[in-house]
């Protein structure tokens, strides 16, 4: 096989596309680890409000009312259902309350309109006849929230002057994203599906490693000099190196596809007349 073939196939298919699975998988690892690793700081029960940080953080707690409507839910979401995309828009509705973490540390949430995901389990109703899938957060449930945690004046509680304002942990959506509300089986499946692609993402460097420091390696000591005049590989290398890859390849994209806990959902928000 020709010189140029052979580094096609060796850094180009087995180096490249190979690694470029492994960066895939690795990147939804850190992406569902991500969205289920619950900040330190919010799963010790001794946990004090000096030891809390601001920054991103996934946090799980039981949710309170900070209004005079204790029963009503503090979030709900409601989804047209099928056949009525064009009729109806998802409808939102969520006001500030508190999530009190395992170590009495109360953080007041702040969603924002248009700024907010219910990863949760939508269940079938009916409004006016018609069917719609709902989700609700209501006083009382335990839920994980990811967001930005930030330190701020609470303008509720008196402080002992301007000098000393008295301050208070509030979870908004971060600069880039949206305030994430999860269930304990949605952030259980994330966890799962990190191990997932953690796994692949180890076979698939393993995979790397063993064509680069076993079959190609003869072919990486010409290519630098090291074993005599550069040629290209032999046929038979070749065919089971572009085998190997690409059955590598769909192997992990469909297992992470078959193996997925989420079911897609398209709903089409109506035009803008």
């Amino acid at each position: 096989m020709g010189f140029v073939a052979s580094l096609l196939i060796v850094y180009g298919v087995a180096g490249v596309v190979l690694g470029a699975a492994i960066a895939i998988a690795i990147g939804r690892c850190v992406h569902h680890r991500r969205r289920s690793q619950v900040a330190a700081y919010a799963r010790r029960p001794e946990t004090s409000p000096g030891a809390m940080r601001e920054g991103f953080a996934l946090l799980r707690g039981e949710v309170g009312a900070e209004d005079g409507a204790p029963d009503d839910a503090v979030i709900a979401v409601e989804i047209p259902g099928r056949g009525q995309a064009g009729q109806a828009a998802w409808q939102t509705r969520a006001r500030a309350f508190s999530l009190r973490l395992p170590s009495g540390v109360a953080v007041r949430v702040e969603p924002a309109s248009g700024r907010l995901t219910l990863d949760t389990t939508f269940v079938p109703a009916r409004r006016g006849g018609e069917p719609v899938y709902v989700s609700e957060v209501r006083p009382g449930d335990a839920i994980y929230i990811a967001g930005s945690v930030r330190r701020e004046i609470d303008p509720s509680a008196a402080g002992k002057g301007y000098r000393d304002a008295a301050q208070a942990w509030v979870l908004r959506a971060p600069a880039h994203g949206n305030l994430c509300v999860s269930s304990d089986t949605v952030i259980a499946h994330h966890a799962r599906r990190a191990r997932f692609h953690r796994s692949w993402a180890l076979a698939l460097g393993a995979a790397l490693t063993a064509l680069h420091l076993g079959l190609f390696l003869p072919f990486h000591a010409r290519v630098f000099g090291a074993l005599g005049p550069a040629r290209g590989i032999d046929g038979g290398p070749a065919a089971l190196a572009l085998f190997f890859v690409g059955a590598a390849a769909l192997a992990y994209r469909t297992l992470s596809e078959q193996t997925s806990p989420w079911t897609e959902l398209r709903v089409e928000r109506p035009r803008a007349a």
